[in-house]
């Protein structure tokens, strides 16, 4: 069935809905039939599942239905539709297909709602003919005002999907009367939608909402792109600084060689002047779709302009293009060409750029050529550190750098003397390195690893002397104070301890601080979680509640970013926008506003809460308790992870609260006997909770010590085995210190920071 065969069946659908009325709040329109509700009521399960739904839970509920399902006399259509909203909740749209597509009584029975679900499902697996032919059908079904009201926007967006733009214009339309609280949101999508220039002004004329009229001139030059208004479109984004989006469309009109070569030298002079952008990077794929070929010069502007940003493979091919021309290429290119060609893996080609280049850049060459050659062997990479500090001893960043990067080899295979040995000669040759507090402390610590207590001490206290402003120096602090303990100094130890809490209070140093002088760790001042009522905040959340529930996440992004952006209006609306983000799940937004309010001043509990959030603190103690682990803990780590944000997605594709990597979650899913396994449930908190707390367990079954846990959570277990073997690291704070990677070391510290600080900010 074609588009405009379904488009035909929709007609009569349309009409046949009569004029809705207003659906109102979020409320309405997630509002239940009737019978439907009496069915889940007069059932105890589907009732707990219907009730783990509506407060957030629909994983739990999953689970609850499981064995009803499996249980054909209980299978019933009642039982089916709240599975359904159930697997929607954690958008799990192939388990509402599974569920719903081959029952007979979807449009028949409780006002079609299981035909919106698979209409919903149909739209977010882009499978747009479906869709279309299922949001009619649930159009049809539907009896009350709430359920045409979402269900026009449902069949709108699936009309746009087909390109039927005049019906999704005037679908959109009649949603926009009956839900006015969106009303702008979807007269931007009328407009969008709206051939006639005329029409599509006077639509855009109606948007008033403050984080709507940005829109309008992105609708605009959308529209006309859409309509083949290819420069209308181009001034319109150009106007707008979408130059790229510009350059793509003025291209697609140019009417011969000449104008095309204008706008291409236009492109290239953008890209010389946006070197290292985003922008620059569209750019590129512009120019590399309209031709065929560049000049071996126009390749180099190409290459220094992405060598920043990538892909690595197109700067590679770019350079490789603009090297036809030997002459060309200055010792900055060489070192960028050497780099890319490093990381797409071609080493032997990279070393032959680093060679090539002399003067200035000739250091920073070989300190590339050195960690290029890390990747095969530490081994490999040692004497080229060493000619690098024979050879440029004038050159303090690529001379410094060498000797941290041969300490860190060295200690690596077991020879701390020497280490210490070249950390020293770093911060004595080059003090005013940026690597120079690091290598003191390090040095201090390999130290103290080796019982040397008194000159460790010693050496941290210079530190802390000559560097007190630095990174270091707070950690110096604390560990010149262990020191002077070892060393039998338990005054001077006091000494350094007391200004570590009385510095830095809410860091991790103070914390071990506090614990080594026997007192309670720093807390914020107690208050209670009051928080002021703002309408304009409130209805925007609740503006944002529905925009999602109807599938309009792009427009929901666009208030929550307004709304914090207006949120610096008054120390009242900061903690009123922090604490309604909070409510609504978008803690990492929360987290930023908290920042804000501490920043400030404010630096009670309540503020405090904000920046250390919690969204469901009997979900996480459950599974926290389930496994044996500390729940402040896994809060601190979860803090850490992904700013309690569910939805959270590393590069790497580690997902949800504890981003937990696709492959690991199916693994532990199978040993949990989850009843249904899809990626998405990583973006399920609760899902997300269960399988990670399980995964971090299994790391505390093996490693013990809470330091190792968490470095091995982060760096992976293989490293932690090698870390182990260094002198000290049985202490699991000098442990910490020794881990070589600065993202793994940080991550220890501060996921135990957070974890005490959720101890102290919460009941448990």
């Amino acid at each position: 069935m074609t588009p405009s065969s379904i488009l035909c069946a929709l007609t009569f659908a349309l009409a046949a809905c009569g004029p809705s009325r207003d659906a109102g709040a979020a409320g309405e329109v997630r509002s239940m039939g009737g019978d439907l509700a009496a069915a889940i009521a007069a059932n105890d399960e589907l009732a707990e599942a219907q009730a783990d739904i509506d407060r957030g839970h629909p994983w739990r509920a999953t689970q609850l239905l499981a064995p009803v399902l499996s249980n054909p006399q209980r299978r019933t259509p009642a039982a089916l539709i709240v599975a359904a909203r159930a697997a929607a909740g954690w958008s799990g749209w192939p388990e509402v297909e599974r569920l719903l597509a081959s029952q007979t009584w979807v449009d028949a029975q409780y006002e079609g709602e299981g035909r919106e679900l698979l209409t919903r499902a149909a739209l977010e697996r882009d499978e747009d003919t479906l869709a279309l032919r299922e949001a009619g059908q649930a159009l049809a079904s539907a009896h009350s005002s709430s359920a045409r009201a979402r269900r026009l926007v449902f069949l709108a967006r699936a009309l746009e999907r087909n390109n039927l733009f005049d019906s999704a214009a005037v679908t959109y339309q009649r949603a926009a009367g009956a839900l006015p609280s969106v009303r702008d949101w979807l007269m931007l999508r009328v407009a969008g939608n709206e051939s006639d220039s005329a029409k599509r002004a006077n639509d855009l004329r109606s948007v008033a909402l403050a984080a709507a009229k940005p829109r309008v001139r992105w609708t605009d030059a959308q529209a006309r792109e859409r309509f083949s208004d290819a420069l209308g479109a181009a001034a319109e984004y150009a106007s707008l600084g979408a130059l790229p989006t510009a350059f793509r469309l003025r291209l697609s009109v140019a009417p011969d060689s000449a104008t095309r070569n204008g706008i291409k030298s236009e492109i290239l002079a953008f890209i010389q002047h946006h070197s290292g952008t985003a922008d620059a990077k569209s750019s590129v794929e512009v120019l590399d779709k309209a031709f065929t070929s560049l000049t071996p010069a126009e390749e180099l502007i190409v290459a220094r302009g992405i060598a920043a940003v990538g892909p690595s493979t197109r700067v590679v091919t770019a350079f490789q293009r603009a090297a036809t021309q030997p002459a060309s290429l200055t010792p900055s290119d060489r070192l960028l060409f050497g780099e890319a060609l490093g990381k797409v893996g071609r080493a032997r080609d990279a070393d032959a750029q680093f060679d090539a280049i002399a003067g200035p850049l000739a250091a920073q060459a070989a300190y590339d050529k050195a960690r290029l050659a890390m990747n095969a062997s530490a081994a490999n990479a040692i004497p080229i550190l060493h000619d690098i500090v024979t050879r440029f001893p004038s050159d303090t960043a690529a001379a410094s750098s060498a000797l941290y990067l041969l300490a860190d080899l060295t200690t690596d295979q077991g020879d701390d003397a020497q280490a210490r040995r070249w950390f020293a000669q770093l911060y004595h040759d080059y003090p005013t390195s940026v690597r120079a507090p690091s290598a003191r402390f390090r040095a201090a610590i390999i130290a103290l690893a080796a019982n040397d207590s008194r000159t460790a001490a010693r050496e941290l206290d210079s530190l802390d002397a000559v560097l007190p402003r630095s990174d270091e120096a707070t950690a110096a602090r604390y560990w010149a104070g262990r020191a002077w303990s070892d060393a039998g100094d338990k005054t001077a130890a006091a000494a350094r301890w007391r200004e570590v809490v009385a510095g830095q209070p809410a860091s991790y140093y103070s914390m071990l601080s506090a614990r080594r002088l026997g007192e309670p760790p720093w807390s914020p001042t107690p208050a209670a979680d009051s928080f002021p009522r703002i309408a304009p905040v409130e209805n925007t959340i609740a503006r944002i509640d529905l925009l999602e529930r109807l599938g309009m996440d792009v427009e929901a992004r666009f208030e929550a970013e307004a709304l914090e952006t207006s949120a610096a209006q008054s120390p009242d609306r900061l903690l009123a926008t922090a604490h309604a983000f909070l409510l609504h799940g978008q803690a990492s937004r929360a987290i930023r506003l908290a920042q804000k309010l501490i920043d400030g001043g404010a630096h009670d509990a309540r503020a405090y809460r904000l920046y250390f959030p919690m969204l469901d603190q009997d979900e996480l103690t459950r599974d926290a308790k389930a496994h044996d682990l500390d729940p402040a803990l896994v809060a601190g780590l979860i803090r850490q992870e992904s700013s309690f944000n569910p939805h959270a997605q590393s590069p790497a594709n580690a997902r949800g609260l504890m981003q937990v990597l696709p492959s690991v979650g199916a693994e532990v899913a199978r040993g949990l006997r989850f009843p249904v396994w899809d990626p998405s449930l990583l973006f399920d908190a609760d899902a997300n909770l269960e399988l990670g707390t399980a995964h971090l367990a299994s790391s505390v079954s093996e490693y013990h010590d809470i330091a190792r846990v968490l470095a091995a959570y982060n760096a992976g277990g293989a490293r932690v085995t090698r870390w182990v073997k260094k002198p000290g690291t049985d202490d699991p704070e000098l442990f910490a210190e020794r881990i070589p990677f600065t993202e793994t070391r940080d991550y220890v510290r501060v996921v135990q920071r957070n974890g005490q600080m959720y101890s102290r900010l919460y009941k448990w």
